[in-house]
């Protein structure tokens, strides 16, 4: 099922070694590390590798490792999210369209929901954000329990983009979706490919989505 975007690198000891995990140093996580590098699920038009969380169905993306490209980067995503997860957890994943797993010290590996679990801005509270949510899913009780539980689905024939308004290209970005894009501008770099197209279209419609769009490509997100 696995397939290497890229050969591990030849230092990935000294790499590992950097990196700011808590767990144990025997972790299959580790050994998974040292066998492939970026683990990428969104290349199929038909099918999503998906898990299974309380019921709902994930779609994965990216198994990050050490890139170039900040996406699938072990070190970018973990630095740019620190501190809007727990602490001491480590993100190993991305899916869902801006989610992620993480792996927490004692090796379960839980979800990220950027809706649930994320900091919010609120001119409102003193400290301009809202209290964080660090009540993570549990997803599986190890690394590898996680990887057992990725299934390959087909995707329905009868959807319909058009009938959600965030994926819609004919209708723009509402002014929360656009301020989002400007608090978190790497996040648009996690856009799969299919939906940037759509979200650069949205841009195009409105006025402050063409100046976030052009701010963007300032600042060379995109």
């Amino acid at each position: 099922m696995f397939k290497s975007k890229y050969n591990v690198p030849k230092d990935i000891d000294k790499r590992i070694s950097k990196l700011k995990l808590k767990i144990d140093s025997n972790n299959t996580y580790i050994d998974f590390l040292k066998k492939y590098n970026v683990v990428v699920f969104n290349t199929e038009v038909n099918f999503d590798y998906c898990i299974d969380c309380d019921g709902e169905s994930l779609p994965l993306e990216v198994i990050l490792g050490f890139s170039k490209k900040y996406y699938e980067d072990l070190i970018e995503i973990n630095d740019t999210y620190l501190d809007r997860i727990p602490e001491n957890y480590f993100a190993i994943a991305t899916l869902n369209y801006g989610d992620l797993l993480c792996l927490s010290p004692n090796g379960e590996v839980y979800y990220w929901d950027h809706e649930v679990n994320d900091l919010y801005f609120d001119l409102s509270v003193k400290n301009g954000y809202l209290e964080q949510n660090t009540n993570l899913k549990l997803v599986a009780n190890s690394f590898d329990a996680f990887l057992s539980m990725i299934t390959r689905t087909e995707i329905e024939d009868d959807y319909n983009p058009d009938e959600d308004e965030y994926n819609n290209p004919n209708i723009p970005f509402p002014d929360e979706a656009l301020d989002s894009f400007i608090k978190y501008p790497k996040s648009i770099s996690m856009t799969p490919q299919n939906r940037l197209i759509i979200y650069l279209k949205k841009m195009e419609l409105s006025e402050k989505g063409r100046e976030v769009l052009a701010k963007l490509k300032e600042e060379g997100f995109l």
